[in-house]
């Protein structure tokens, strides 16, 4: 009987089925589209900042590269990377054998230009009735004192041209030359900078740099020590531009008050977010809620009866997580969260 009236009616009630089953689902996908309360935000007041992200270096605030004036064979290296010095430290020093030799001759006509002039005195002291020197030798004498006084100047200056000294208080970052290298005038040997005041050298894009300001409020964290986070803010920004792989940036600097129980090294790479405006007691939803559909922003919100709507609204200050609601929305409304 059944299989007779299947034959008979197979056909419609198939169909009722199917439309059954499709109400149901229907059904079962509105339900499943309606938001629960783990899917909605509720609008509040809070403060947000704009940020600048971008990346630097640790370098020495004070940092030198450092050349003799002259050139010759290096003939003695008194410090390595990594030690300490206090200013005036002699550090490297060239062959001064022809050198030295050069002044002791300058000293030695220094003394006898003095002696000769001492002696001129003299004599005319002692001998008051005697025939004066000439013009012309007494001429000669302070000719000859002032030529012995700057050989001797230039015999020093040589010297001191073949050493290099610790211009401040510091450590010798790099030594670039060894023992019996030869060198030439003003070719950087060594690298020299004061440790206790480090600073974060930075590259700000073009697009970024109109936000960026000296005085704003950097953190940024250090590739070194993870999980750790500095304060510092920006102290210089060139007005002049700069090319990095093909990109232009403006090379800014940051300064920090450097923690005493870390070893910060130059070179150390380090993550920034500058702060280049903020505003406090705004109406901010997570970026998450946020739509664009055309030129408009909009959000999603569940009304009464549980259908959703689409509302627009308009953006102020946004950074990568969040942004400000100028209208549109009130304190308290609720927004869904996509999924």
């Amino acid at each position: 009987m059944i299989r007779n009236l299947l034959r008979r009616y197979g056909g419609p009630v198939l169909l009722v089925g199917l439309v059954a089953a499709g109400v149901v689902l229907v059904g079962l996908t509105l339900h499943d589209n309606k938001p629960g309360p783990a899917n909605l935000y509720t609008v509040r007041r809070g403060t947000i900042s704009s940020l600048v992200r971008t990346t630097g270096k640790l370098e020495a605030a004070r940092q030198v590269r450092l050349a003799f004036r002259s050139g010759d064979l290096v003939k003695r290296i008194l410090v390595k990377p990594g030690d300490l010095v206090p200013a005036g430290t002699l550090l490297m020093e060239l062959d001064t054998t022809q050198l030295q030799k050069q002044l002791d001759q300058a000293q030695a006509q220094y003394e006898i230009s003095r002696f000769n002039q001492s002696a001129q005195a003299e004599k005319a002291q002692a001998n008051p009735g005697n025939t004066p020197a000439s013009p012309s030798e007494l001429y000669a004498l302070a000719r000859q004192s002032q030529l012995a006084d700057s050989q001797l100047e230039n015999a020093r200056s040589a010297l001191e041209n073949a050493r290099i000294y610790a211009p401040f208080d510091g450590t010798v970052l790099s030594v670039e030359a060894s023992e019996g290298d030869p060198v030439n005038p003003f070719q950087p040997v060594a690298t020299f900078g004061d440790l206790n005041r480090l600073q974060v050298r930075a590259d700000i894009d073009e697009i970024d740099v109109a936000s960026v300001a000296l005085g704003q409020a950097v953190q940024f964290s250090l590739d070194a020590f993870p999980g750790k986070s500095f304060q510092g803010q920006v102290t210089q920004l060139s007005p002049s531009p700069t090319q990095r792989q093909g990109s232009t940036v403006y090379p800014a600097i940051v300064t920090f008050q450097r923690p005493a129980d870390l070893f910060l090294r130059p070179g150390m790479a380090a993550n920034l977010s500058i702060t280049s405006l903020s505003r406090t007691n705004v109406l901010l939803v997570p970026n998450r809620t946020l739509e664009t559909i055309g030129l408009r922003k909009y959000v999603t919100r569940p009304r009464s009866d549980g259908t959703l709507d689409k509302i627009p609204v308009e953006v102020g200050l946004s950074n990568p997580d969040q942004s400000e609601i100028i209208s549109g929305l009130n304190e308290g409304d609720q927004v869904v969260i996509p999924q």
